[in-house]
């Protein structure tokens, strides 16, 4: 198995290289507006992931915009892992559909904004009868689960498409438990569970190497950053709406 993840601790190291210091972030968390904090982020490794943005953007295209940002980190990384992994690495993806699954699943009206993303189109339909029935199709596993245990039920999918080899992987079972632990809000505010979150998975990075968990820390420690990125954006692009609001 270590020759077998080889490329993608390269990979992974390599990506992981280009990580921003916290230097670089709390300069660009120091800003004041959208129109700041977007021309700071230009001048760093993040411009690719800004690229669509204006002073002016609504909070949705940004939401919109990241989604879509995060499933081309997953596609990417899908592309270097090795292919009887692939399966499980795609479905992380879906991570950033679940908010809304939730929403639909406590019987909420969809949202306009939902129909905007094609990924998120085909489950906000009108007809609350088929909302399950919509996201059973596009998510399988997760309606079933019932909506107080998406968080469960996603990972019991999320396992079942592991390799046959590997039903018993205590690296994984670990990471999945620390993001339990810290993704769950047990620490105090975002930054801390954050923090933490990404310190144990920078350790466990690099103190196993070529393993499974290898893929599975990159794409966590990229959703920790596309988290980051999108607190700072929507805080800012929300006070532009304020001032908006204010003015008329």
């Amino acid at each position: 198995m270590p020759v077998e993840f080889a490329y993608a601790q390269a990979r992974a190291q390599a990506r992981q290289g280009d990580r921003l210091s916290e230097d670089s972030w709390s300069l660009l968390e120091s800003s004041v507006g959208l129109a700041q904090y977007l021309h700071l982020a230009r001048g760093t490794k993040l411009a690719a992931r800004v690229e669509h943005f204006s002073a002016t953007t609504s909070p949705h295209v940004i939401e919109r915009f990241l989604r879509q940002e995060w499933r081309r980190e997953v596609a990417s990384v899908a592309c270097w892992a090795p292919l009887r992994w692939r399966a499980a690495v795609l479905w992380t993806a879906r991570t950033v559909e679940l908010p809304t699954v939730s929403h639909l699943l406590h019987g909420e009206d969809p949202q306009p904004w939902m129909t905007d993303d094609p990924a998120l189109s085909g489950l906000a339909t009108e007809d609350a009868e088929s909302v399950g029935a919509a996201i059973e199709q596009a998510l399988p596993g997760l309606a079933a689960g019932g909506r107080n245990d998406l968080r469960t039920s996603w990972l019991i999918e999320w396992r079942r498409r592991w390799p046959a080899d590997a039903t018993r992987d205590p690296l994984l079972d670990k990471l999945a438990g620390l993001v339990e632990r810290y993704g769950g809000g047990e620490a105090d505010a975002v930054g801390s569970w954050r923090s933490e979150l990404e310190r144990h998975a920078l350790r466990i990075l690099r103190g196993y190497r070529e393993q499974p968990v290898t893929v599975f820390c990159h794409l966590l420690l990229s959703a920790l950053e596309l988290h980051r990125l999108r607190q700072g954006l929507l805080e800012r692009a929300l006070f532009n709406d304020l001032v908006t609001e204010a003015a008329a």
